[in-house]
């Protein structure tokens, strides 16, 4: 076979040079979309970052690789001019349009919420106590980038001409198997973000929650790190502490103490008297307790002998255990 027949010979409905000048008109796109890319890079982000608002740098950031694949949409728009347009040819060449613009939206629109989120949502977080919110961002910007991917899925299937309401449905039906399943860990997330929004207590806090009683190390998505006062680790089900009795200990102006003395009933009048005295003294003497509020007494005769009854306030929380 001669070049000329060759050339001259079509292929779906096209000749071989109408194809060169296609793949042709497609990279003049591509490279008119990374010169555009470039000159963002280079000068338009140089203004940007020049103003006072952050939004613009977010913006241009966001444009830079979605105008690569742009245009090299806008180029097989322009081509496929060029072709003779025969199925399943023309099939392929509205796919080929169809689905880069879809893929170039979501792409733009991922770089978007990341960089807002970034600029913005994550400022704030690191402004704040709390580090559960730190933890709930990257979360929060995941499920953001699932729903936008998901949809984009979704009109590309319907491009194709599947039946996207029968994927629906059958996605819906395993989501809510995976619901059912994981239903404890959204608890414990949902219970993570009544902390967060709540905040009964942050790190550093003593803390009573139910039976548990120590200063929170940890606060995390799922669950939150107490240390004891023996000194043990205790992670608590964030759906735990949301259903728990919690008192924040270091919240408190300050706490009352009430405890009780055990005197034998051989103890003198003299050496009881005595020895309230030295409660009493030994209490007010200690660091952080209120030494007026100091003050023991008798108070019953028990069982195993006569009781005397301690009462004092604490005013500095870090040394109440």
């Amino acid at each position: 076979m001669s070049v000329h027949s060759l050339l001259s010979e079509t292929y779906f409905g096209s000749t071989v040079p109408q194809y060169l000048l296609f793949f042709g008109i497609v990279t003049v796109g591509a490279v008119v979309g990374r010169s555009l890319s470039f000159l963002y890079d280079r000068r338009l982000k140089r203004r940007v970052e020049a103003t006072k608002t952050e939004l613009d740098d977010v913006i241009v950031h966001a444009l830079g690789g979605p105008v690569v694949l742009l245009g090299v949409v806008l180029g097989v728009v322009a081509g496929r001019e060029v072709l003779t347009p025969v199925e399943p040819l023309t099939t392929a060449l509205n796919a080929s349009v169809e689905i880069p613009v879809v893929v170039a939206v979501a792409w733009l629109l991922i770089r978007l919420t990341d960089g807002v989120i970034e600029t913005y949502v994550m400022e704030y977080a690191d402004q704040t106590e709390s580090k559960l919110d730190d933890e709930l961002v990257p979360i929060v910007s995941r499920i953001t980038n699932i729903a936008i991917v998901s949809i984009a899925a979704v009109v590309v299937l319907d491009s194709f001409g599947y039946d996207v309401t029968a994927i629906i449905a059958s996605l819906g039906v395993g989501g809510i198997a995976v619901a059912f399943a994981s239903r404890k860990t959204m608890a414990d997330v949902f219970g993570g973000a009544h902390i967060l929004s709540t905040k009964p207590f942050v790190v550093d806090d003593i803390v009573e929650i139910g039976d548990v009683a120590g200063t929170v190390e940890q606060i995390g998505l799922r669950s939150t790190r107490v240390r004891d006062f023996d000194g043990r680790t205790v992670t608590l089900p964030n759906s735990a502490i949301a259903d728990a009795e919690v008192r924040n200990i270091s919240s408190e102006p300050d706490r009352r103490v009430l405890t009780y003395l055990t005197l034998s009933y051989e103890t003198t009048t003299d050496e009881t008297e005595e020895a309230i005295a030295l409660a009493t003294e030994t209490a007010a003497a200690v660091d952080g307790v209120d030494a007026e509020s100091a003050g023991a007494w008798f108070w019953e005769y028990g069982d195993l002998g006569m009781r005397v009854r301690l009462e004092y306030h604490i005013t500095d929380m870090s040394r109440w255990k």
